[in-house]
């Protein structure tokens, strides 16, 4: 650090310069001089400034140059390339300003510079402290980008620091944490949909089924207006329908992602989600319906119901009319009609039919015998009451 920047600094810190306000940074800009009308920004005169409105409580009053001098000499520092000089640097603003924004800023300042030279997880200690010590520093957005930053670095498989310049082990699955972050950290934030669909979309790349369904459907409900709102609700149908293993297992996420297909294709019409959406409406309706039909195939055949039966092959028909497995369930319930008794399989010639279920009309329970009642309890003899035993 060269000479006149240290001094700079110490006389922050050792004047007592604490700063309670809204500072900002002032990009330099200038003029392209083939157009006037273009500006491009001007790094080298970038200047820290507290922001015209806000209150800037210095004590002493005086002592507010000093801060943001201090503050420039640091953003300085790292314009040269010197980010262990400009670290220290905001680190001793810092410590100088504790409790106060100056604090703040020089915790976001810090954590850029880390996440600048690998050192993720010193950058994401900074934020976290910055979370817990000061809950209303106008700037969380900016934390919030520091930590959006890492979680991108690291789930396109870039190596964390240790000190700066060792190298360390990539860590994708440490990416989805840090989104997760980034969204508790700001979740008003312009970054916090962003944050919930990359998580999504690197748990369903790594097969994390419930991790990304809960980043998903945090999106969707969070956040309706997303322009990320219909890949939402697409990748959670599907994950819906991958939970269901076919006709022959349950169908409730088989519904769910119907109504999950219905509902992308109803905000989203004239699409081509919504094409896709219609096609896979179809698709799981068959397999939902096909689920009823294989009921009722198996009480007819197996279990020589036929009411059972002719109620699964009606069920089917009810979801899915139009479907294949439909047409099969109206020529089962036809062949039901026509001849009462399924036919007899190998087993049924061996072992002999299973036994029909009785159909009874009476719900009143049958008397098993002339010792008990219409309920099935023991009768017993009515008993004298004595004088005794009333008391």
């Amino acid at each position: 650090m060269n000479p006149p920047a240290k001094s700079i600094l110490c006389a922050a810190l050792l004047l007592g310069a604490h700063a309670h306000a809204e500072f900002v940074r002032d990009e330099g800009k200038k003029s392209n001089k083939n157009n006037p009308a273009f500006e491009e920004r001007d790094m080298s005169a970038a200047t820290w400034m507290t922001k015209p409105g806000t209150i800037c409580d210095v004590i002493p009053a005086s002592r507010e140059d000093v801060v943001l001098a201090a503050m420039n000499a640091a953003t300085r520092e790292a314009q040269a390339g010197n980010l262990g000089a400009a670290i220290e640097a905001w680190a001793t603003i810092g410590e100088a300003n504790k409790g106060f924004e100056a604090e703040a800023v020089s915790i976001v300042e810090r954590a850029k510079l880390f996440t600048e030279r690998g050192q993720f997880e010193n950058a994401t200690e900074l934020i976290d402290d910055l979370f817990a010590r000061h809950s209303n520093y106008p700037g969380f957005n900016k934390a919030a980008e520091v930590q959006f930053e890492i979680a991108n670095s690291l789930a396109e498989g870039k190596r964390r620091y240790l000190g700066g310049w060792f190298p360390w082990f990539r860590d994708q699955d440490n990416a989805v944490a840090i989104w997760k972050k980034a969204v508790r950290l700001a979740p008003n934030g312009p970054l916090a949909d962003e944050c919930l669909i990359r998580s999504a979309r690197l748990s369903l790349k790594d097969d994390h089924g419930a991790q990304a369904t809960e980043a998903l459907e945090m999106l969707i409900s969070d956040y309706p207006t997303s322009k990320h709102t219909a890949e939402a609700i697409q990748s959670l149908a599907g994950l819906r329908a991958k939970d269901s293993m076919g006709p022959d297992w349950d169908q409730a996420s088989t519904l769910e992602a119907i109504d999950h297909w219905r509902s992308l294709a109803a905000k989203f019409p004239q699409t081509e989600r919504a094409k896709k959406a219609e096609i896979q409406i179809v698709i799981l309706r068959d397999r939902a319906a096909r689920a009823r039909l294989q009921l009722a195939k198996f009480y007819w055949m197996n279990r020589n119901n036929p009411e059972a039966a002719k109620l699964m092959a009606n069920a089917c028909r009810t979801i899915a009319p139009e479907s294949a497995a439909a047409k099969e369930a109206e020529a089962l319930l036809g062949e039901i009609l026509k001849n009462p008794d399924p036919p007899k399989t190998m087993a049924d010639r061996l072992l002999g039919v299973y036994p029909r279920p009785r159909l009874t009309t009476d719900t009143k329970p049958a008397v098993v015998g002339d010792d008990l009642d219409a309920l099935g309890f023991k009768k017993a003899a009515p008993k004298s009451a004595t004088e005794s035993e009333r008391r």
